[in-house]
Parts: structure tokens; sequence; C-alpha cells
């Protein structure tokens, strides 16, 4: 059976203390990055944008984000369905106030010590937390 592809777009969102952001879709037990599909006709950083402001209520600007890279991973949320991710980076110069918007239940702020007690998607945890523990 051929598996489906989506293609997304998601942010390694970091506080000045390093923390990382994480968000819980309603119903699901998995963390994962702010982020979401790309629509028609839509660039990478225009998606990561609106996606970042329609799901916690953060502005961020192009210029604010870093391209990561791309990574394939298994998606958490829907069966037999390969998430295509494209990563950003983007480094909060203050702790904002977030607050899940959309279909998000949760956002958390997670460092290096405690993110372990949180089940994180794939993308999260394959491509973005190796990252994190380098910075």
């Amino acid at each position: 059976m051929k598996k489906n592809r989506i293609e997304i777009c998601a942010a390694m969102v970091l506080s000045p203390a390093m923390q990382l952001l994480l968000v819980r879709k309603k119903g699901s037990e998995y963390y994962q990055l702010p982020g979401g599909k790309v629509e028609e006709g839509e660039t990478f950083v225009n998606t990561v944008c609106r996606e970042i402001e329609e799901e916690i209520g953060l502005t961020v600007v192009a210029q604010e984000l870093l391209f990561l890279g791309t990574h394939e991973a298994e998606a958490v949320n829907e069966a037999n369905t390969t998430v295509v991710g494209h990563v950003f980076k983007l480094m909060l110069s203050e702790i904002k106030e977030v607050s899940p918007q959309a279909e998000l239940e949760e956002a958390v702020w997670v460092d290096q010590h405690n993110y372990t007690q949180y089940r994180l998607a794939h993308l999260a945890e394959e491509f973005v937390v190796p990252r994190w523990f380098q910075l």
C-alpha cells in the first residue's frame, strides 16, 4: 500500500534561555513543532509565519527565520503517512506569551533536562532535538 505524503513547514522556536516550544493538537498525545501544511502558491517561509500566528498567536517576520533543512519522518497523527518537514529556526530575543489556538490544546516550553517527559513527534525527535543540543 502506497504511503500518503504531506508537506509541512515548522519552526524550532527557542527562548532566550534555549527552551524549545512544543505544541500538542487536540486529541493527540504527541508534542510537535508549531507549523502546518503548505497551502497552494505559498512559500515555505510564508507557511511557517502564517502557521505560527494561527497556532500560537506569535507574529513572525521572514528575516527572523533560519532554514535548517528538510526531513522526512513518519506522521504521528495520520496513519500510513510520511511527513516531509521543512524546518526553520526562530530565536526569540525575549520570552513571548504564547497561547494555543486553532487545533491546538497545549503549548509548552521545555528544556534539555525535561523534554524527555513529553512524547515527541518524529520530526521533532529525529531532526530538531539533535540540532537543539548542538547549540
